[in-house]
């Protein structure tokens, strides 16, 4: 059943902007960042974390959106009804938890690929290893479950003016996060996780032992809260009465 509602909602796709949007921006931005450090003066070090943190800091606001169209999309094909005529509410909401997850898997590591490929064979970078690029990848899409988990809510609970809001208002955090102001905290903050994890993994990889202390740390957290949320998820769309998604 999992698999008829997730090739429904991937078919559903086909006529938004969510597939060109994951397959378009992550190409752009490695483009983009590529270009740019050809000629850039900082060491190599700098260069990958801060695309990066870049990402990871862009991450909240391109999940607020995401979400809010994959709502929007069942609230204009009849108001919900075919998710509320289900006898279990909950498989349409895994599935499009699935779906959202899949595509970003994609995207991250479609950006981490050309701008790895691109750093290593034509900029000639040497402080990581074609290996990092794809840990990066699924660094980041791991910290980024709980921002789908609540974005997917607020989404369907609310509006989506909710949901992409509160994305902008998180990328804004994640910034801030990156400063000395989130050194204490930020392993607390999952809005926070997707810029300051892939920062930190690159501090471990390359041997900072007080880098892996916190990588493990957050993992640790990561998993109860990943846990806690996915079942606080589930109950909630378990009930789910149907709403309206306009602004």
């Amino acid at each position: 059943m999992l698999f008829r509602y997730y090739e429904s909602d991937f078919l559903k796709t086909k006529h938004s902007s969510i597939r060109a949007a994951h397959l378009f921006i992550p190409i752009v931005a490695a483009l983009i960042f590529s270009a740019y450090y050809s000629y850039a003066p900082w060491d190599d070090y700098v260069k990958v974390d801060i695309y990066y943190q870049v990402i990871g800091m862009a991450l909240p606001f391109l999940i607020g959106v995401f979400c809010a169209i994959i709502s929007e999309q069942e609230q204009s094909a009849g108001c919900f009804q075919m998710m509320l005529m289900t006898s279990k509410k909950v498989i349409p909401f895994l599935s499009k938890l699935l779906l959202l997850l899949i595509f970003c898997a994609g995207a991250l590591f479609l950006a981490s690929v050309i701008f790895g490929a691109i750093f290593l064979l034509g900029l000639h970078g040497k402080v990581v290893g074609n290996v990092f690029y794809l840990l990066a990848a699924l660094v980041l899409l791991c910290s980024s479950v709980p921002l789908y988990l609540l974005h997917l809510y607020l989404s369907f609970r609310w509006n989506k003016g909710v949901s992409i809001g509160l994305g902008i208002v998180e990328s804004v955090l994640s910034a801030l996060f990156l400063t000395g102001l989130g050194d204490s905290i930020w392993k607390y903050i999952p809005l926070a996780w997707p810029a300051r994890t892939v920062s930190t993994f690159l501090a471990a990889y390359n041997g900072e032992s007080l880098a892996c202390a916190e990588l493990k740390q957050v993992a640790c957290i990561g998993i109860f809260v990943v846990a806690a949320g996915t079942l606080t998820y589930l109950c909630w769309a378990y009930r789910w009465e149907g709403t309206r998604t306009a602004d």
